[in-house]
């Protein structure tokens, strides 16, 4: 089971397309929405906005965890495959977190396992989501030797 723990308002512009790739996963991934801090000072809703993270996390059980960073690693989408293999067949539940505009505090989030970059291009949230959504269906693709990815 994969969990998508992302922080946002609204995926409007980029909806039917997250309905689709959810479709498309259905048993195998879990959308969970967070609804972003507000009103605060930047350092506040950073910190609070990891707190909301880490509640979630404490009631994951069997777990590895991955926050999509800007300054880590980047995977090219055979080798994130072959990763997210490997992972589905240790982990029960594989988490990946997406955090919000002013980011998370990385030093605070608990249980951290492994830090990804999508893109060194920036992204909205709800199209970053989108993104990691297609590359996750795409490698079950690629696992299942389907011809989605020529």
């Amino acid at each position: 089971m994969i969990n998508i723990i992302y922080i946002a308002d609204s995926s409007k512009h980029f909806e039917q397309a997250i309905k689709e790739y959810e479709k498309r996963l259905s048993k195998n991934i879990k959308l969970v929405k967070i609804k972003p801090t507000k009103n605060w000072e930047k350092n506040q809703i950073i910190q609070k906005d990891t707190e909301n993270i880490n509640k979630f996390l404490k009631k994951q059980k069997d777990s590895f965890n991955i926050m999509m960073s800007l300054d880590w690693e980047q995977l090219d989408t055979l080798s994130f495959s072959s990763f997210l293999e490997k992972k589905l067949d240790r982990w029960t539940v594989i988490n990946f977190i997406i955090g919000w505009a002013f980011g998370l505090d990385e030093s605070k989030l608990q249980n951290i396992d492994y830090k990804l970059n999508l893109s060194k291009l920036t992204f909205p949230h709800s199209l970053a989501l989108l993104v990691l959504l297609e590359q996750i269906y795409r490698s079950y693709q690629i696992i299942q030797g389907r011809s989605y990815h020529y």
